[in-house]
């Protein structure tokens, strides 16, 4: 299912309402040609095995607190930090405490072929 692409300035609300943190699951907010947010929602244990993305990208940790594997180091990342991660870094994210988490993703587009 294709996400809508939101209005300029449009206002989202990151925190989950009503949902409980006894699962992960993650919702994607906003997605463009450019761009993609999601939500991660976090219990405490659960975690995001390693792995890499085509763009670069953010994690801000809005509440809670999660650790994060990524260029030979180990890092907490707790309410209201945020890191930023180059292209294709491997990393892992592990919840240390129940967090929501955003993800930001710029999202790479198909060079032109030159004529």
């Amino acid at each position: 299912m294709a996400l809508p692409r939101p209005d300029n300035a449009e206002v989202f609300n990151v925190h989950p309402t009503g949902e409980q943190y006894t699962e992960f699951f993650s919702r994607a907010l906003v997605r463009t040609q450019d761009l993609e947010v999601v939500r991660l929602v976090m219990p405490a244990g659960s975690e995001l095995k390693e792995h890499g993305v085509e763009g670069a990208l953010t994690l801000q940790c809005v509440e809670g607190v999660i650790e994060l594997e990524a260029c030979g180091k180990r890092v907490c990342l707790r309410e209201n930090e945020m890191t930023y991660l180059q292209a294709r870094e491997v990393h892992a994210v592990h919840a240390i405490k129940n967090a929501v988490v955003l993800l930001t993703i710029v999202l790479h587009k198909a060079e032109p072929a030159l004529h």
